[in-house]
């Protein structure tokens, strides 16, 4: 499943407060009426996914988990964190802001989560990033949203046998990842 991510770039952005933005995308031809917010991950995920069971997620006991939400397939949504140090290649680093001048932070595609179950969502409190951040997302979404469905693609069509990777080469993209808790949901 290969396309092209677009997305209607005059819509304002999205501010604390405002429903959740929706955001047309084409994607193997065909038209997903999507939806992107900023959420967190509530205790109930991080009691389904203990993090001596899946090491690969990380666990923020201090600080909430923020991540950019967006609508994939088939009632499935993407969970792409905030994350402050991302130093690979499979993720949006962030260029404007001042702490990612500091830290490289970015959104990590490889510590990607997939829902189902929205009850994994923490809407009780609005999801807080920075403000810079949040900016240049809502400014690159329909880049950010093609890079991950690319990513989550190829991990895809490798467990399926469609595109398999040489050994070296799917561990350098996925070795790390989350993906793999996920793959009930890929198939």
């Amino acid at each position: 499943l290969v396309g092209k991510i677009k997305s209607d770039r005059r819509r304002p952005p999205a501010r604390e407060g405002d429903l959740p933005l929706p955001v047309p995308v084409f994607w193997g031809g065909r038209k997903i009426n999507g939806t992107v917010e900023i959420h967190r991950l509530s205790k109930g995920f991080f009691s389904a996914y203990p993090h001596d069971r899946y090491p690969e997620i990380p666990l923020k006991q201090t600080r909430p988990y923020a991540c950019l939400l967006i609508e994939y397939i088939d009632g499935t949504f993407v969970c792409v964190p905030f994350r402050t140090h991302v130093r690979h290649p499979y993720a949006y680093h962030f260029r404007a802001s001042r702490r990612s001048r500091n830290s490289c932070s970015g959104l990590d595609y490889t510590k990607s989560i997939l829902l189902r179950d929205k009850s994994y969502l923490d809407t009780s409190v609005p999801a807080l990033v920075d403000n810079d951040e949040y900016t240049e997302t809502m400014r690159n979404l329909p880049r950010i949203i093609e890079e991950v469905f690319q990513y989550i693609a190829g991990y895809r069509d490798h467990i399926n046998g469609t595109c398999p990777l040489h050994p070296r080469e799917y561990q350098r993209r996925y070795g790390r990842s989350t993906l793999p808790y996920f793959d009930a949901l890929l198939k």
